[in-house]
């Protein structure tokens, strides 16, 4: 008996590692490796093939005429694939070929065949093609530059003293070049390609302005002791540092400010917050051209017209929002015609018809692009899974930007869970299928929370995610959304396969249901009441809150779903008035079921190990008995 488990467990292990097994010779990579993004593809294959024991080498490409041997991968470029796109080849027995329409499809495809190594293992064949359905997949990231210069979170929107715990801790982060490095590597294996870092007053931590000597914020100044010595020469190197790894991962980068604040600048040259303080629109103008002077690898700029403006009508605000960014891009433009800038104007508070009709010098300018930007969801894409509020709160936008010719950029706001780990596919697809008129109007999507700024794991007891990327303790959410933006036929393999890698002990099939039955229970509850509660700062699911009090049933009584709700309201429902639509109480039976299945599949008894596997099937656990309690 022995005899035959021992042989048994050989056998297991020898089927395990077969398909790594080869001969001595060791396999090539070849790559144009000066290009930061294949360079990171390759190295990803590399890495997979040498943690099962093989040699590899890192090859530069072959000659012209010269063809890559037996045991090697390819991987080039070939611009008619188009943009972000790529195939992989198997033109021989282990010899690979990976094409990529651009150094962002060539990394994409590299980094899709280090995935097919890892779960398939190398010498298999492997045929694949893909291209994007959406361009732009993008992070939304509200960064505190320091404690005299806060994020939305902070002195903004509150107006109180600095708030929230994340954001406090995520000041000595976001100085911390290893944080943008595993971040940026993090994402672009996800398929994110964007990120706009989101402030207050952005440019006193970011650019020196001779006309303005004593406005830079010297040094960085954060919470519980934190300090660092910094000059803003040092500041303006490492960003400069940051962007350019950035640009090496395929990503844009995008920075936003709400209006009007001057952190940093209040009481000098005549600057405060009053749109008509004297020295304000020309410092203002002077910053949005200094900054895109200092950063050659910028993307672009947004602004948000709301929070802080007291302006006037919406001519009035267009206009003052013109006198500061249209026109101080429009300087840097003309003086620098070869260089591409895009700037965007969010819907918050605006009109896009003063605003295009505003801005119309500086997007004429062939070097600008001009766009806007729309909170899809308000605070809570977890809800309604097609959404209309962008044909309700600022009128038909598709309408309007139709009328236009003009893009916008989906906002996708995760003010819903900090704490919970949330993974449902077809939610996702189904949501991504709803933007409206996505080919004509839609330029891609920004997704992320007001109310937390994830950096490193501030929240799990569990030794195992203490100080964790956020992005990688949610590795499941930012994955749905990133490789189904970027294809939603993605098959439910792919996250399966993950799964089993990252949770051996555990039954894929099993846990990935459990999941996406579990994840259900609270976008289906929101969906009843978010018309109502519709910011962050109004509904909190995670610990049924609103604006400092619990929420009672009472108080959900008097609640409205959101436009394009499947749901009708409970008063609706009580009349009897439902008009085809869903009520409330099937809602809570199709709640129950949803909660109930997960439950099924992975019991309804937590453990206590601390292990990753156990706190993943915590996590389902929370989410189910959150969805029935």
């Amino acid at each position: 008996m022995l005899m035959r488990s021992l042989i048994g467990v050989i056998g297991s292990v020898i089927t395990l590692i077969a398909p790594f097994v080869q001969t001595a010779r060791a396999i090539d990579i070849y790559a144009d490796t000066a290009v930061g993004q294949i360079e990171f593809g390759a190295n990803d294959i590399k890495l997979v093939l040498e943690s099962h024991g093989l040699n590899v080498d890192l090859r530069g490409l072959p000659n012209a005429g010269q063809a890559a041997g037996t045991q090697s991968v390819l991987i080039q470029l070939d611009e008619s694939l188009g943009e972000q796109a790529y195939t992989i080849d198997c033109v021989e027995a282990d010899r690979y070929v990976v094409k990529g329409g651009d150094a962002n499809g060539a990394m994409y495809g590299a980094l899709r065949l280090a995935e097919l190594f890892t779960s398939d293992g190398f010498g298999k064949t492997y045929q694949e093609a893909d291209h994007p359905r959406l361009l732009r997949r993008g992070i939304k990231f509200n960064i505190p530059w320091d404690r005299r210069s806060p994020t939305y979170y902070g002195n903004g929107f509150s107006k109180l003293s600095f708030k929230g715990d994340s954001t406090k801790a995520a000041i000595k982060d976001v100085w911390d070049f290893s944080f943008w490095e595993s971040w940026f590597d993090e994402m672009a294996r996800y398929r994110y390609n964007a990120i706009t870092l989101w402030s207050l007053h952005p440019f006193t931590s970011l650019i020196s302005m001779p006309d303005y000597p004593n406005v830079a914020i010297q040094d960085v100044q954060g919470f519980d002791g934190f300090s660092k010595k910094l000059s803003i020469d040092e500041k303006i190197e490492f960003w400069r540092k940051v962007m350019k790894y950035a640009k090496n991962r395929g990503f844009e980068v995008y920075f936003f400010n709400w209006n009007i604040y001057t952190y940093g600048a209040t009481g000098k040259y005549g600057i405060s917050n009053d749109p008509k303080s004297p020295g304000l629109k020309k410092y203002m103008r002077s910053c949005v051209t200094r900054l895109f002077e200092t950063y050659p690898d910028l993307s672009g700029f947004g602004v948000t017209a709301g929070e802080n403006t007291q302006i006037g009508d919406d001519e009035e605000e267009a206009r003052w929002m013109w006198d500061v960014y249209g026109e101080g891009i429009l300087d840097f433009a003309k003086a620098n015609p070869d260089r591409n800038i895009v700037f965007i104007h969010r819907y918050h508070g605006a009109s896009s018809e003063a605003l295009s009709k505003t801005f119309k010098p500086m997007y004429s300018m062939p070097n600008v692009r001009f766009e806007f930007s729309n909170k899809y969801a308000v605070a809570h894409i977890y809800s309604a899974v097609r959404p209309q509020w962008i044909r309700s709160r600022n009128g038909d936008i598709p309408a309007q930007l139709a009328a236009l010719n003009l893009k916008t950029w989906i906002e996708l706001r995760n003010d819903s869970f900090y704490y919970l780990h949330w993974g449902n596919p077809d939610f996702v697809r189904s949501y991504l299928a709803g933007f409206p008129d996505r080919e004509n109007i839609v330029r891609g999507f920004v997704m992320g929370a007001d109310g937390y700024t994830a950096t490193y794991d501030l929240l799990s007891k569990a030794p195992w995610a203490e100080g964790m990327l956020e992005v990688r303790r949610h590795w499941y959410t930012y994955m749905l959304w990133g490789r189904l933006g970027y294809n939603p036929e993605v098959p439910d393999s792919v996250f399966k396969k993950q799964m089993e890698k990252r949770y051996p002990s555990l039954s894929p099939n099993t846990l990935f249901e459990a999941w996406k039955h579990a994840s259900l229970g609270v976008p289906m509850f929101t969906e009843v009441i978010q018309g109502t509660w519709k910011a962050d700062y109004a509904w909190w699911p995670e610990a049924c809150v609103g604006t400092n009090t619990f929420r009672t049933i009472q108080q959900m009584l008097r609640t409205e779903p959101p436009p394009g709700a499947e749901v009708c309201s409970i008063k609706d429902a009580a009349a009897g008035k439902n008009r085809g639509k869903r009520t409330p109480l099937e809602t809570a039976d199709l709640i129950e079921q949803h909660a109930n299945k997960a439950l099924d599949l992975i019991g309804r008894d937590g453990q206590t190990t601390g292990s990753e596997e156990e706190t993943t099937l915590g996590n389902i656990l929370a989410f189910s008995y959150l969805s029935i309690a």
